[in-house]
């Protein structure tokens, strides 16, 4: 976006030397794009937004209405102004038209007593703009220069923000598309930056996404020395951030966003440099990665020769996380120039996940290496025997899944494999988290943390056909069947609680935080309604099965099991 002649400058050059503003002088500021000649009633059809209309005014002097009618039409094309040589016909503009254009602080300008023709003044004026646009172009040009010149001698970004800060002696901030920062000045302006940043994310949090160059000003009194703000959006494939400026209202310069815009575009450069470097030195880990749990890598000399550079070595021990958000599909037969194509519509969202799983695993204080295996997250951790503590470590990881799912709305499940003590052993632990990540959706958990186990009884009962399951979970609690929902719900849970605390009533009681005799109270219908005894070893075995298998019917059409 170019920075285009204003009116008030228009009107300050020698062409219109001898011109009077007689309405609508609020409106000055409208840039001045093009300069255009009204021979016609029917002009409005050839006008354009920005361009500033040279009349005599000639087919309106008969019919007055005709004035007021076309500069309403011209405002809502946003045109610049009217330039009216009224005495040339004896045009007399109404009074109300007069008003109206002071309401709609649009300009009308008399330049009866310019002695150039309106000809002369549209051929003085172009000439005019168009030597403005030529400046505008060599400055930008200039500054562009500049700012990549910058960054060919490795001053980076941060360079740029320096440079932007002394080149319009005001604060300069970057934030990204999150609003969180990634450079600000540093000179002169460090002690009220992080009031500025303040103000302006609060002007942003909650906004439509600003697309294109904004201003708007801050009402903070405290902020009134830098109350006027310049926002430049900075892109590359996609929408990275903002670049934004602080002024003196009095200090401003049509020329301040102008050297912004080309700040901006520099700096979409260099992140798109950056963030293809990015994706190369990725896109590399995850072969190397995919080919060691492919079986493509045959000894152990060459996954650690080819590992070296993600921690890879003799005697290291590890383990394998992999890790996946909930409510996606499976997509492991999928070949990967068929992944690949729809990875690319999802690149912006894909990159926001793994950028936030990677933080929250940085706050874990282990060594990891990240990678991606077709829709899944991989996870290589390094590890210490000696002070690996599992239950520790699982726990850690549900706190993790739990804040993820609190500050981002995420649903993150996780699966881990067993402790490897060679290279090639990563491919057995990383199908084993794999599983575990499986097996837990198979019981329709989400948000899970699941650590690989051996078949248990969890496995033998996916071995049984869902009708044998159901049917086995119906006759267990077929005394509960005309129960309301809600009642059999608390009685089935009360249950489950019984049982878990290996049939201790006090620690029921505390599990479910209702009294010692409202558990008693629940047990003793459970058993009226089963006609069992729920100490009763056989019957006991039957209704933890029973349990055991609920979570596995959760998808189930049968009325009861809901």
């Amino acid at each position: 976006m170019g920075v285009n002649l204003l009116l008030s400058e228009l009107l300050e050059n020698g062409i219109f030397e001898h011109a009077r503003v007689i309405a609508g002088e609020q409106g000055l500021q409208r840039q001045v794009q093009t300069v255009n000649i009204m021979d016609a009633p029917d002009i409005i059809r050839f006008l354009r937004p920005g361009e500033l209309l040279l009349t005599n005014g000639y087919f309106m002097k008969e019919q007055p209405n005709m004035f007021m009618e076309l500069m309403r039409d011209m405002q809502r094309m946003a045109c610049t102004g009217m330039a009216v040589k009224t005495e040339r016909f004896k045009l007399a503009i109404p009074e109300e038209a007069l008003q109206e254009a002071d309401r709609l602080r649009f300009p009308i300008i008399e330049i009866s007593r310019l002695e150039l023709s309106l000809g002369e003044i549209l051929q003085r004026s172009t000439s005019l703009i168009m030597n403005n646009k030529n400046d505008e172009l060599q400055y930008a040009l200039q500054i562009h220069k500049q700012f990549s010149e910058m960054i060919m001698k490795g001053k980076g970004i941060t360079g740029i923000v320096d440079a932007l800060t002394k080149l319009l002696s005001s604060p300069i901030l970057l934030l990204n598309g999150k609003l969180q920062m990634i450079a600000e000045s540093k000179q002169r302006h460090s002690s009220m930056m992080t009031a500025l940043a303040a103000a302006a994310e609060s002007v942003l949090d909650g906004a439509a996404t600003p697309l294109q160059p904004t201003s708007f000003c801050l009402v903070d009194p405290s902020l009134r020395n830098r109350c006027h703000v310049l926002l430049y959006p900075v892109h590359t494939y996609r929408h990275e951030g903002y670049l934004i400026s602080f002024h003196p209202i009095e200090k401003m310069s049509r020329l301040f966003g102008l050297t912004l815009e080309q700040a901006a575009n520099v700096i979409g450069m260099e992140l798109t440099k950056a963030q293809a470097v990015k994706e190369r030195s990725r896109r590399y880990k995850n072969e190397f990665f995919s080919d060691l749990i492919d079986g493509y890598i045959a000894s152990e000399a060459e996954a650690i020769h080819r590992g070296k550079k993600y921690g890879l070595q003799t005697g290291g021990t590890w383990v394998l996380l992999a890790a996946r958000q909930d409510g996606t599909t499976w997509r492991s037969g999928i070949s990967e120039s068929q992944l690949d194509r729809q990875e690319e519509r999802n690149v912006a969202e894909r990159e926001e996940l793994y950028e936030r799983i990677k933080r929250q695993f940085m706050l874990l204080g282990h060594s990891f290496v990240m990678f991606t295996k077709n829709d899944s997250f991989g996870l290589l951790l390094h590890i210490s025997t000696s002070g690996w503590d599992k239950v520790l470590f699982i726990q850690q990881l549900s706190d993790l899944t739990a804040r993820m799912y609190a500050d981002y709305g995420l649903s993150l499940s996780i699966g881990i494999g067993k402790p490897v003590t060679n290279a090639l052993g990563i491919r057995l632990s990383y199908e084993e988290a794999v599983k575990a990540l499986q097996f837990g959706y198979r019981l329709n958990r989400s948000k899970f943390v699941q650590s690989y186990q051996s078949k248990d009884i969890g496995y033998l009962f996916h071995m049984l056909p869902q009708e044998e399951l159901k049917q086995f979970y119906e006759e267990a609690f077929q005394g509960l069947r005309q129960m309301e929902e809600a009642e059999r719900k608390e009685l089935i849970r009360t249950l489950s609680a019984f049982y878990d605390t290996q049939c201790q009533l006090m620690d029921t009681s505390k599990l479910l935080f209702v009294h010692r005799n409202t558990v008693i109270y629940r047990l003793d219908k459970c058993e009226k309604l089963l006609g069992i005894k729920l100490k009763d070893p056989n019957e006991s075995l039957r209704l933890r099965i029973a349990l055991a298998i609920e979570p596995l019917l959760a998808g189930s059409s049968s009325t009861f099991v809901k």
